[in-house]
């Protein structure tokens, strides 16, 4: 039980090893004087390790000559010994605490002021704004109000949709969403054409003002001049004027995929290595030295942080690594059950770049299969307007 290892480690224990001949007669004459032994392993005929007390290791002296052994000390663990080396490296102690002063005042701050996400607005402008609001390089962390901050960036930058501060250590990152400008919208007014924003072929033409340039069946790629605003009549004045209507092509969106057929699956062996490190701010102490015993591991982290102190996180975290060795097991996936997964999984890549408002006519998949290995593409065919406006600049070069 851990109350038991816990009072074991704070009374202070040996791990002995005792040799000699009438090893039973040993452990009965302890029995009798009432020390008691633990962990009791015997590691040939005439040799045991165990673990006892301290106040029993003192009591061992009396029944050692008498079972005719000898009693070797191993390994010291426990409060009283670890004390024992802090009083003896006084300057290593004091030496220690200051260098956590020092690290718990230094990770205190902001050192590193990181802008992500923009490209529109400059960094240059971005980093005067922040300086004004009082996120800067060496201000104190704790005294930032990043909601404030945040809220203050959002009225001064025009072209901002979103910004989000996080602390990370000694680190502020700053993303930046910028907003995304409309297309243009020509006035009625204005003479332009309708092109085409994406290839297709064409299915059904609405033509309300203009010419078109194209009919049903044609294959258009992109930029291309679908319905033109400039009317040209035999025994009539060239006239321009504002292109309008729909265009409805089928366009197509693929997406390829792979996935194996044989998969290795870890299986835990029971055997494990822990390891303790302390992060004080961006440095870390490992606590539990020693190489990972194992080729083939299972990871498992875990993380405790120390509670606030007046809204205050101190920034001193225990990390324990738990190293559990492995087996790989092969495991061999049905051919239908693969496909099937990856139809599922290439389908939900596409519906998230098709459109929202298109209607979806046909849907097609072809698989390759190789060795262990199959290969898939799907292809969505849907039918969507494809038509923008575009200014003619054949009118400015004329009147030039």
């Amino acid at each position: 039980m851990i109350i038991v290892k816990l009072w074991n480690f704070f009374r202070g224990y040996v791990v002995i090893k005792i040799e000699g001949l009438a090893l039973e007669k040993f452990i009965n004459y302890a029995i009798a004087r009432g020390i008691y032994l633990w962990d009791i392993v015997r590691i040939d005929y005439t040799t045991l390790e165990a673990k006892v007390g301290l106040e029993g290791y003192k009591e061992l002296r009396h029944i050692v000559k008498r079972a005719g052994c000898r009693v070797k000390i191993r390994q010291k663990i426990g409060y009283p010994f670890f004390m024992y080396k802090i009083k003896m490296r006084k300057m290593f102690v004091v030496g220690f605490a200051i260098a956590i002063c020092i690290i718990m005042s230094t990770t205190s701050f902001v050192w590193n002021v990181e802008i992500v996400g923009n490209e529109k607005i400059s960094q240059t402008e971005i980093r005067e704004r922040l300086n004004e609001l009082g996120l800067y390089t060496g201000v104190c962390k704790y005294k930032l109000d990043l909601s404030d901050i945040e809220n203050n960036m959002m009225i001064e930058l025009e072209n901002l949709a979103w910004v989000g501060i996080e602390i990370q250590g000694t680190k502020a990152i700053v993303e930046i969403v910028e907003n995304v400008s409309p297309p243009e919208k020509i006035p009625k007014e204005v003479p332009c054409d309708i092109i085409a924003r994406k290839k297709g072929v064409i299915n059904k033409l609405i033509v309300k003002e203009g010419d078109a340039l194209v009919q049903e069946g044609d294959i258009v790629k992109n930029g291309q001049v679908l319905m033109t605003g400039v009317i040209e009549r035999e025994g009539l004045e060239k006239r321009y004027v504002h292109a309008f209507g729909e265009v409805f092509a089928k366009t197509y969106y693929e997406e390829v995929g792979a996935i194996s057929l044989v998969k290795f699956k870890k299986i835990k062996t029971g055997n494990k290595f822990v390891r303790r490190i302390i992060k004080i701010g961006n440095n870390q102490i490992i606590l539990s030295l020693g190489e990972i015993p194992y080729n083939n591991v299972i990871i498992e982290k875990k993380n405790k942080s120390l509670s606030s102190w007046r809204n205050i996180k101190m920034p001193v975290e225990i990390l324990i690594e738990e190293y559990y060795e492995a087996t790989s097991q092969k495991e061999v996936i049905d051919k239908s059950t693969a496909k099937q997964a990856m139809q599922e999984k290439l389908m939900v890549k596409l519906l998230n770049k098709i459109p929202e408002n298109v209607k979806i006519l046909n849907k097609d998949i072809v698989f390759y299969e190789e060795k262990n290995r199959i290969r898939a593409k799907l292809t969505i065919e849907v039918l969507e307007e494809i038509g923008k406006q575009q200014r003619i600049t054949s009118i400015v070069k004329e009147d030039e």
